[in-house]
């Protein structure tokens, strides 16, 4: 089976040959100029193993840079593909219905296209790159029931993706808009940390800044196990964080579970059980499951709900159809069966390149409160 770089590669270098084709061979540019572009589009298709930590060696303090540059190119390649193909097909059915008379790759206006085509490329590149270096905005959400005896202001902080080119001060100004909020609870809902514990323990320990009330309570998520489950879980304890894998804890009318990430679990032999979770719980408590990846348990629904990240909203468009396909649940709020809500989270960070497009980042701050009239 092909590795994961490998898959990567193949996709991304089909993206910027169908570049080079679409905006090198079809205007005709001189064999040198040709042939750089050629080599250039090429090395941008090859992102994923020329973002390799290996080559931290070799640029050493301008690796972050490095990194989110070749990212920045690639994205980049990768949203004027689908410009240029959503642009192409339009002015192909306009020219078949007639609205358009000119075919669509005249050489008189194929220049004037394309000059249009980068440069909207541009200008929503580095606005992905905004979106995802900037501090994630607030979403909130209320729920109520009548199993509530007392409201609460409950943080969902998800898909963090602490790394070692993450910017301190993200996730710096990321708690304190946290700690504003003044919750009663925060709930960590996976893939907080992602690479190894050495390399960013200066990072992970300004988590140790986050202030709830009633308490700091985690799962895992994918990334968690990538970049060692054992020593990720350690970390988060240390900071005083509650881990909830597989385990629940009764806060009086609230009770929360948490099961680790069920699409990774089983790689390590990692049992997942919901019973176990929810097994010192009580039918009166209104009962929440923290799950990295969206989980619908259809008849075995036995909480009121599930929150859940892992999905970034899709992160970057158009992939979000693609998360969408592979997770059946995006971003947002969905009612399941047995009245149970889920909710989703966009993720307060992002994995991969540093950028988002039509998919903001979020904090989510749950207000739970009592149904009026009780």
């Amino acid at each position: 089976m092909l590795s994961w770089s490998v898959m990567a590669s193949m996709v991304g270098c089909t993206i910027t040959m169908y570049l080079f084709v679409r905006f090198v061979l079809l205007v005709k540019l001189g064999l040198f100029l040709t042939i750089t572009l050629l080599f250039i589009l090429l090395l941008i298709g090859c992102v994923q193993p020329l973002s390799s930590y290996a080559f931290e060696n070799v640029f050493g303090k301008f690796y972050p840079l490095y990194r989110y540059g070749i990212y920045f190119l690639f994205i980049g390649c990768v949203i004027l593909a689908i410009l240029t193909i959503f642009v192409d097909i339009f002015w192909l059915i306009a020219n078949k219905t007639g609205l358009i008379p000119i075919a669509p790759l005249a050489k008189e206006y194929l220049p004037k296209v394309n000059t249009f085509l980068v440069a909207s490329a541009l200008i929503l590149t580095v606005y992905a790159l905004y979106e995802g270096t900037k501090v994630p905005a607030i979403k909130e959400i209320n729920i109520t029931s009548d199993k509530v005896a007392e409201n609460k202001k409950i943080v969902l902080l998800t898909d963090i993706h602490i790394h070692r080119v993450i910017n301190p001060e993200k996730v710096k100004k990321t708690i304190e808009k946290v700690n504003a909020l003044n919750p009663d609870i925060i709930l960590l809902a996976g893939d907080i940390v992602d690479d190894s514990k050495n390399k960013i323990s200066d990072i992970t320990n300004l988590l140790n800044d986050l202030k709830a009330k009633q308490g700091i309570y985690f799962v895992s998520g994918n990334h968690e196990f990538y970049a060692g489950y054992h020593d990720s879980l350690v970390t988060l304890q240390k900071l005083g964080f509650k881990s909830l894998e597989n385990y629940g804890v009764a806060l009086d009318d609230i009770y929360i579970a948490g099961i680790p990430d069920w699409r990774t679990a089983q790689r390590i032999g990692l049992i997942i059980s919901l019973n176990a979770a929810l097994k010192n719980s009580t039918p009166q408590q209104f009962k929440i499951l923290l799950s990295h990846t969206p989980v619908n348990l259809g008849k075995e629904n036995k909480v009121d709900l599930i929150v859940s990240g892992h999905t970034h909203g899709g992160q970057i468009f158009p992939f979000h159809v693609l998360s969408w396909i592979q997770n059946q649940y995006l971003s947002g709020l969905y009612n399941l069966e047995n009245d149970t809500k889920l909710y989703v989270s966009r993720g307060a960070g992002q994995w991969g390149p540093q950028m988002r497009l039509f998919a903001p980042s979020e904090i989510t701050l749950i207000n739970l409160t009592k149904t009026k009239g009780e």
